[in-house]
């Protein structure tokens, strides 16, 4: 798989390291252009559990990001208004600021991201953009055969996700 740019990127001490032209994201990208906002909703609140559990171990016993995807997903189902849930969405990515570590930071907004596919779906590809960051941050350049499965997760996840998202479920009148 091609991830030149990101190496690039890397080099010259960009935050972000994918893009979303990234030739490694541009499957996922299409699949998201191509279905409607419930499916990239029901991908990306299955595919922020990722970074969620990744950050408990840099933010131990922090809620917020698990409260950002509860709310999220309440706001989805129109449970809740989307003030409450943004709150909780802005919480997320507030706590990049909270730490040092590149790759905890690329993960507060993977969830941040994620969350908000529920606002504008072409967010859902922002979780993408910011994990995998966080994932070169952790392991280092030498981590492609990791961005290689976590594309590959995420590609089975969406998958699913159509499936689940044409389920009879609760839906917001917005979606």
């Amino acid at each position: 798989m091609d991830f030149s740019d990101v190496w690039e990127r890397a080099k010259k001490g960009r935050k972000v390291l994918f893009t979303r032209d990234s030739p490694a994201l541009l499957p996922l990208a299409r699949l998201i252009a191509e279905h409607d906002r419930r499916t990239a909703v029901v991908w990306a609140l299955e595919a922020v559990k990722g970074p969620i559990s990744a950050l408990s171990r840099y933010f131990p016993e922090d809620m917020r990001f698990e409260e950002a995807r509860m709310l999220s997903l309440a706001w989805a189902e129109g449970r809740v208004k989307m003030g409450f849930a943004r709150r909780a969405i802005l919480a997320a990515h507030a706590a990049a600021k909270e730490t040092v570590d590149p790759a905890a930071a690329a993960y507060c907004h993977a969830v941040g991201q994620g969350c908000s596919a529920v606002h504008v779906k072409e967010h859902a590809l922002g979780l993408a953009m910011y994990e995998l960051t966080a994932i070169v941050r952790e392991r280092g350049v030498r981590c492609g055969e990791a961005l290689e499965e976590k594309l590959a997760f995420y590609l089975a996840l969406f998958e699913k996700a159509v499936r689940l998202a044409e389920e009879p479920r609760s839906w917001a009148k917005f979606l």
